[in-house]
């Protein structure tokens, strides 16, 4: 059986819309909860993830800031 890998690529402004990288760490959760190997990776803008204030201030903000805090040590890479 051949393995593949679910690479979920973002590179929207997370200080303008935070939902899609939101939703890029969310796909990788639920496929490594179903034993399948997941990447997030994160190019342009996205990147500004890895900045202090780099997430917008919003209650969707909120929830990626908790995701990208997960996903420091969760099954998944993150990859910029």
């Amino acid at each position: 059986m051949t393995r593949r890998k679910l690479v979920l690529f973002t590179n929207s402004d997370p200080g303008i819309d935070p939902r899609p990288a939101a939703s890029a760490y969310h796909f990788a959760t639920v496929a490594t909860g179903a034993a399948l190997e997941a990447e997030v990776r994160l190019a342009g803008d996205a990147v500004k993830i890895a900045l202090p204030d780099g997430i917008a201030a919003t209650p969707h903000g909120d929830e990626l800031r908790e995701k990208v805090r997960q996903g420091s040590t969760a099954a998944y890479l993150v990859s910029l």
